[in-house]
């Protein structure tokens, strides 16, 4: 009986999978109109498209996560959020509701560990579902980051060759802003909305540099900064933030190619070394002509 109860679950837990994974991969553009979605993206689009109940009961379970988690979490989670570049509209309840959804998903298979006592698959069952959204997040993080840090030079330098030209500031920043594509543009142009909103502009360029991770951006942000309050000459600061950024650049490509290296050795070597051994054994065995077969032989035949 007990084997027909853990076959059961087992299978509940396989269904469950598939059902939850097969909603995750659901376009909405199978439920809305064209029109519908020029207007709606990520979290919004979801919303608008309707939930399945597997949706509907992570969403449930959102306000009991919160709760476990405190203030310093939260604020901590929305950072990085914030420095992914709140991919797909995601905010700190979506991404929640993605946690809940793999523990729904993945609960069962705990339920079935946990009937055949194995507390060690069990507590990775109850890591995953945290893991999982966590190092998604992480790698948006890395993605976007190394996507500012690459096009950061070549903006400074337009951007300083515009200064220089006598254009205002904020018009340069516009006007360059609009010649970029990508995160970087992106928060660039959040940044003068801000601005033009009524935040200063001391407050507008602190939350760029705390929306992003890039070291490169922090640099100009401070840079951006002492310009203003010591009137230091802003294109050739600008400049000499480029000059750096690409040497920085240089010595960080450097050192993911060091590393690369012993990786790479490590791959060769253990695809290579099978087949050698493999070549050499079968040169010796038809090189000597022995006859394998009488010296395995033993002596009483």
């Amino acid at each position: 009986m007990l084997m027909f109860g853990a076959a059961g679950v087992g299978a509940l837990a396989i269904l469950l999978f598939l059902g939850g994974y097969r909603q995750m991969r659901t376009s909405a553009m199978d439920r809305l109109n064209v029109d519908d979605l020029v207007l709606l993206k990520g979290e919004e689009r979801r919303r608008a498209e309707g939930e399945g109940p597997l949706t509907k009961l992570a969403g449930a379970l959102v306000p009991a996560l919160r709760k476990l988690l405190t203030e310093k979490q939260l604020k901590s989670l929305q950072r990085r959020i914030d420095e992914a570049g709140r991919p797909d509209g995601l905010t700190v309840d979506g991404f929640l509701r993605r946690t809940a959804m793999w523990s729904v998903i993945i609960s069962p298979a705990a339920l079935l560990f946990l009937a055949q006592a194995e507390f060690m698959l069990v507590l990775l069952c109850i890591v995953v579902p945290v893991i999982l959204p966590l190092s998604w997040l992480a790698g948006a993080q890395r993605k976007r980051r190394e996507a500012i840090d690459r096009d950061l030079p070549d903006f400074l330098d337009v951007l300083a060759v515009t200064v220089s030209a006598g254009v205002g500031f904020r018009q340069s920043l516009a006007q360059v802003s609009e010649r970029f594509e990508g995160p970087l543009s992106g928060e660039v142009t959040l940044t003068l909305r801000q601005i033009e909103n009524g935040a200063s502009t001391r407050q507008a360029f602190t939350d760029l540099r705390q929306r992003s991770s890039s070291e490169s951006v922090g640099q100009f942000v401070s840079a951006l900064l002492q310009s203003q309050e010591l009137g230091s000459p802003l294109a050739e600061s600008l400049t000499q933030i480029a000059v750096d950024m690409r040497r920085e650049s240089g010595q960080r490509q450097r050192r993911k190619a060091a590393q690369v290296s012993p990786r790479v050795t490590l791959v060769t070597s253990l695809m290579l070394l099978p087949g050698a051994l493999i070549l050499i054994l079968v040169g010796l065995y038809l090189g000597t002509d022995v006859d394998f077969g009488a010296v395995f032989e033993s002596p009483g035949t």
